[in-house]
This record gives C-alpha cells, sequence and structure tokens, in this order.
C-alpha cells in the first residue's frame, strides 16, 4: 500500500504563469497553406500552464490563486475569465499587451497548427514585484506551480529563483518547463517535475520507448533532489517515481480532439490529491483522468469535474 504523500499546512495551491496568452482556436476544413481557407468557427480563452492549471484546481474544488504578468485589453480579458470561474487572482500589471496564440484545428482530426508569439519584454523592475508577490503567497500555500515558456526579458534561472523563493516560504514548489530554464530550475531541487518523454530526453539523453526506460529517467532526474518526478507519455499514460516507489498510471482509450492542456491538467490533478493528503496512486489516477479529459475537449478547452469522474475508474495502476 502507498502511504500518503505529504502533510501540508497551506490552504491553497498557487500557480504562476510568466507568459500568460489569449487563446485563439479557429476551426477549418483541410488547412490548405497559401491559399484562402474558410474558417468555420472560432473559440477565445485563457491560456497559459498556470492559468489552466488553476482553472482545473477550482474546478476539483482546491483553493487556488493565480500569479504571473498580464497586461492590456488581452490581459484584462484573461483577468475576466478567471474570475468568472471563481480564481483568485494576483498578476503584476504590464503596459504591453499580453500575447495572443492561434491554433488552427483540421476537421480531419490532425494535431492542430499552433502559432505562438513571443509575449512582452520584462523588465527587472517587474520580474522583482513578481518575486515579491510569490513570497507572500508562498508563504500561505501548500504548494506553488509553475512552468511554461518564458517572455523575453526574463533570465534563463528564473525558475531557479522561484523554486528557491518558494522553498524558503515553506510551500512546495512544481516545475514544468524545457530546455535551459528547466535544466537550471532542476538546481534548486523542486519538490515535483512533470517533463514529458520529448522533455526528458532532452534532460537527461534518455529515449523512453518502454516504462523501464521512463522509471530509469525519472531516478536520474531525481538525483537533482526531486522528490517526486512525474513523466508524462501521451496517450500512454504517465510513469511517477516517489522516494523508490514507481507506479504506471494507463488511462482510458479516449478520442482525443487536443492535447493542449492535458499536462496542466494532469499537474492539477495530481496537486489537488496531494495537497488533500492523498498517496502517490490516487494522485496519478486523479492526474491521468484530468489529462484525458482535457484531450477530448475542443481546442484549447479545459476538462470538467464531471469529465474528470467519469474516467477515474478506468484508469489503470501498475506498480513498476
Amino acid at each position: 500500500m502507498f502511504r500518503p504523500i505529504l502533510t501540508l499546512d497551506g490552504i491553497m495551491i498557487a500557480t504562476i504563469t510568466l507568459n500568460p496568452a489569449l487563446d485563439r482556436s479557429v476551426y477549418v476544413g483541410n488547412l490548405q497553406p497559401n491559399d484562402a481557407n474558410r474558417v468555420v468557427k472560432t473559440e477565445t480563452d485563457a491560456g497559459g500552464k498556470g492559468i489552466n492549471a488553476s482553472r482545473v484546481l477550482k474546478e476539483l474544488g482546491s483553493g487556488t490563486i493565480a500569479l504571473g504578468f498580464l497586461g492590456g485589453q488581452t490581459g484584462r480579458y484573461i483577468e475576466h475569465v478567471l474570475r468568472n470561474e471563481g480564481v483568485e487572482t494576483d498578476f503584476v500589471r504590464l503596459d504591453s499587451e499580453t500575447r495572443t496564440n492561434i491554433c488552427i484545428q483540421e476537421s480531419s482530426g490532425n494535431p492542430p497548427t499552433v502559432l505562438d508569439e513571443p509575449g512582452p519584454t520584462l523588465t527587472r523592475y517587474e520580474l522583482d514585484e513578481l518575486f515579491a508577490k510569490v513570497r507572500r503567497v508562498a508563504s500561505k500555500s501548500a504548494m506553488v506551480a509553475f512552468g511554461g515558456s518564458l517572455p523575453p526579458g526574463s533570465p534563463d534561472d528564473v525558475y531557479k529563483t522561484l523554486v528557491e523563493i518558494v522553498a524558503s516560504e515553506g510551500a512546495k514548489a512544481i516545475l514544468d518547463s524545457d530546455g535551459e530554464p528547466m535544466r537550471l530550475g532542476l538546481q534548486a531541487s523542486p519538490f515535483m517535475i512533470k517533463p514529458n518523454r520529448d522533455e526528458v530526453r532532452r534532460l537527461v539523453g534518455v529515449d523512453i520507448k518502454s516504462t523501464d526506460d521512463a522509471v530509469r529517467s525519472a531516478k536520474l532526474l531525481a538525483e537533482n533532489g526531486v522528490k517526486l518526478v512525474v513523466i508524462s507519455l501521451g496517450s500512454q499514460g504517465a510513469v511517477a517515481l516517489y522516494e523508490g516507489d514507481a507506479i504506471h498510471a494507463v488511462p482510458p482509450e479516449v478520442k482525443t480532439v487536443s492535447t493542449i492542456g492535458s499536462g496542466d491538467s494532469m499537474v492539477a490533478g495530481i496537486a489537488h490529491i496531494i495537497s488533500g493528503g492523498g498517496t502517490l496512486e490516487d494522485a496519478l489516477r486523479w492526474g491521468t483522468a484530468a489529462g484525458a479529459a482535457t484531450a477530448m475537449t475542443d481546442g484549447t478547452g479545459i476538462c470538467k469535474r464531471h469529465q474528470i469522474a467519469r474516467l477515474l475508474a478506468k484508469v489503470e495502476i501498475n506498480r513498476l
């Protein structure tokens, strides 16, 4: 039997999104490059790893607050979406406009074509303002999750700094990023990380082709002082390693419409259970169900609690 992972004193789970976006989904029949395309419908939503996670956390009943940077009309729209869903916010205000990302979804079912803007350039003053907000929020939070791309002007070690701030205030840091920001962030030993197989290959040079490969990779990553390593494997589920215990969660077969936000939903499901004193098995079951439920939604849509609940019993858990 797996024991509860943690007993946490904080009252909520905070999320930090350094480079939020307005996600605009455009639906077409079959995308024809270098030609005019008829748009069937469009959808607009708030986007960004932490923002997605906070929305799912709120849906699951966890207390959550979203932090990061927002600016202009786009930023006001994102905050409106969050507040409409009951998510508390404390963003640093920018003079520059928050970016817009475009997701082009074909009716053929092919993976979407995504166009990501770089985002506004940050100043040192704005970063310091965020660090101060994070320090205040971390002091009353159980966990703080952050990840995603960095906006221009951010130092590569910004996640390392954030993990150190969170740890100094007694909260547990969750990091989900890629490349050099992730590599440097690992040096601060976050409590949990959630790379996918491509990110793992870039971090430790292992090409994951089996659960044994995933466990071996997780052990290499845990050498950085990470307590909980979760490696997401898409339709093959996820492998988690916590203090020597390893499990593989296999999701039910679902019709995948768009995987955008699935990893963020997995993080939210796991954090929701851990913060309530749940076991590794339960945490990965909820995280896997949440990720699969979001994969079933259109465009940049995020799962709902009833969708997660329908999938929970169908998630297969295997001890490795």
